[in-house]
């Protein structure tokens, strides 16, 4: 009997990202997408479907930016436990370690190709560690 799919939060506000999210992403018969367009709607989608298994995050946001939905998704929905990958177009030294206090587990640079998102959340996942 085939398991139930994981589910992966995309919290993205670019519709052509999220297009190329699901066309990476959305072939895994082992994965439901989600996808919420900014921190608050992500906060909102989190709490609504649980549980879920990967948090895939943009930085740069409307309304509530990636950093602050990760500090408040780990506080507030006790979401500790759930791994996320900040992907963004910063490049600043300061915005990994800033990325990694918020909560994240990995961290990825756009433009990402499908091979180094693909690389990123295998091990998520499956239930390793940091990449």
């Amino acid at each position: 009997m085939p398991s139930e799919p994981k589910k992966i939060l995309i919290v993205e506000d670019s519709p052509t990202m999220c297009h190329l999210y699901g066309m990476v992403l959305g072939q895994r018969e082992d994965a439901s997408l989600i996808f919420a367009r900014n921190g608050l709607e992500g906060l909102d989608r989190l709490a609504e479907e649980s549980p879920v298994h990967l948090m895939i995050v943009d930085i740069n946001m409307p309304q509530m930016d990636g950093l602050e939905f990760l500090r408040r998704a780990r506080e507030e929905l006790d979401a500790a436990h759930i791994p996320a990958i900040v992907i963004t177009t910063e490049g600043d030294p300061t915005d990994r370690s800033d990325a990694e206090a918020a909560g994240a587990t990995a961290y990825l640079r756009k433009p990402w190709t499908p091979e180094q998102l693909r690389e990123a959340i295998e091990p998520l996942l499956a239930g390793g560690g940091v990449t």
